[in-house]
């Protein structure tokens, strides 16, 4: 077979974007180009990748199946492209970071007042955001690295190191029937309306563990509802110690959080090379992470 990297990176870049027009723009090709590309990849392979009959060209079912591979193909290449940009010791001039709201900003904050002594003519660029934020600016490419809790799954062109873990509790307000209780069973938080941590379209929750849930995408939406004694939740405790929340909020004793820590990491393309810039942020952040009563550094 005589298929060229180009012509996957066309068929994988119109199957995730769903149109041949929206793939020349990403790849700044022109729309024939693309077309010709996936055609040359279909005779070259003996079968057709697209069915094209409908306004929008939709993936065959052998389609589907090779995405998958042609996807694992294209995602080595740019680890070599990574490996390659990291030996030639191309180090960046510029560093975009974007963090995630719901880590304890004012510790992770304090890197940055080093960063400039460290690296005092590189531009740093820093937003803030949800979980989904973060990944999609990585993503499109709008941010270089994120800081993010990790509990979902990420895109496939992202990659995740982990730098620690924050302690999590479990949360209700100070009225709400519950916080009568010295410790709390699954049956007696089963009675109870429980809000439960999801990404911006309502999906890849946390674990419901009561029937009567709520999907909020924000801890500190749910926080505030736990305030109000509208129900219970398991949080980062950094959050639930806010001065927001922390005298209206109890942190109970519990027999069902088996495990008490959400994971922290740095994500990244997976093409992106390591870096002096990145190495040094990890280790801060885990040195960091080290120092904090609240969190423990990864292994």
């Amino acid at each position: 077979m005589n298929w060229t990297l180009d012509q996957l990176l066309a068929f994988v870049t119109a199957a995730e974007l769903g149109s041949f027009s929206a793939a020349a723009r990403r790849l700044n090709k022109a729309q024939s180009r693309i077309s010709s590309a996936i055609s040359n990849l279909e005779l070259d392979l003996g079968f057709d990748l697209f069915d094209r009959r409908s306004k929008f060209p939709v993936l065959t079912p052998l389609g589907k199946e090779m995405l998958p591979e042609a996807q694992a193909i294209m995602n080595q290449c740019l680890r070599l492209e990574s490996r390659a940009l990291t030996a030639a010791g191309q180090e960046p001039i510029s560093l975009r970071i974007a963090i995630d709201e719901a880590l304890p900003l004012e510790t992770i904050h304090t890197i940055f007042s080093q960063f400039g002594d460290t690296f005092p003519n590189t531009h740093l660029v820093i937003t803030n955001g949800s979980q989904d934020d973060i990944a999609v600016a990585i993503a499109q490419r709008n941010a270089d690295i994120g800081l993010m809790i990790s509990n979902h799954v990420l895109p496939p062109k992202l990659q995740l190191r982990l730098l620690g873990y924050l302690k999590k509790v479990l949360i209700v307000g100070n009225q709400h029937p519950l916080a009568k209780e010295d410790t709390l069973s699954l049956a007696q938080l089963q009675q109870y309306r429980q809000f439960v941590l999801c990404n911006r379209s309502g999906e890849n929750r946390e674990q419901a563990l009561s029937p009567d849930h709520w999907d909020i995408d924000s801890y500190y939406l749910i926080c505030e509802l736990v305030t109000q004694n509208q129900g219970w939740s398991i949080v980062p405790e950094h959050i639930a110690s806010a001065q927001w929340f922390s005298q209206q909020i109890k942190i109970a004793k519990n027999d069902v959080l088996s495990d008490r820590f959400i994971e922290v990491g740095i994500v990244t393309l997976i093409e992106s090379p390591t870096s002096k810039l990145t190495d040094w942020i990890i280790e801060q952040t885990r040195q960091l992470m080290a120092n904090h009563p609240n969190e423990k550094v990864a292994q």
